[in-house]
């Protein structure tokens, strides 16, 4: 754990001011077989008022990484994050923001030089629903929701190399 002093770039009024801040990591990793694992990680970050003691802001991010090995050329990856920036709008202008982000990979990699991979990312945000009526509020940030979430981006693709020896 960190303690220290940072600045609040984004006071809900004036310039940027210093705060006492503080930022703690927990990892754990577990494997419950030979071929799988589980990688967590919890971080936290505080902003406080130096006067006040209040909160600016918390900004929590919990991220697992899940690995699973079928054989020895094939693999599946899976990493789903959340993150969230829960702001005292008192004392910040930083909007709560919530976010959940899963992204899936498989892997086969036959021999060194040639591999394929197939993969899948989505994307959720507290993102107001309304959007497209009026998008941004008075200081030009996305409208966002207590409650719910929208999905603001998907992918999937393939990637195939291949080494060519001559």
């Amino acid at each position: 754990m960190n303690v220290g002093t940072d600045t609040n770039y984004d006071p809900m009024v004036g310039p940027p001011v210093l705060a006492r801040s503080s930022f703690a990591q927990i990892t754990a990793t577990i494997r419950p077989t030979k071929r799988f694992s589980i990688d967590n990680t919890y971080l936290l970050t505080r902003l406080r008022d130096n006067v006040t003691s209040r909160s600016m802001f918390n900004n929590h991010i919990i991220r697992s990484k899940w690995n699973y090995q079928f054989t020895r050329a094939l693999s599946l990856r899976i990493i789903p994050q959340y993150t969230a920036v829960l702001s005292n709008r008192s004392l910040t202008s930083l909007q709560t923001t919530k976010q959940f982000n899963a992204d899936f990979l498989l892997t086969y990699l036959p021999h060194p030089g040639t591999a394929v991979y197939v993969g899948y990312n989505s994307d959720l945000q507290n993102f107001d629903r309304s959007l497209r009526v009026d998008p941004v509020d008075p200081n030009q940030n996305l409208l966002r929701t207590r409650n719910g979430y929208l999905n603001d981006g998907r992918a999937l693709f393939v990637k195939v190399s291949y080494l060519f020896r001559y």
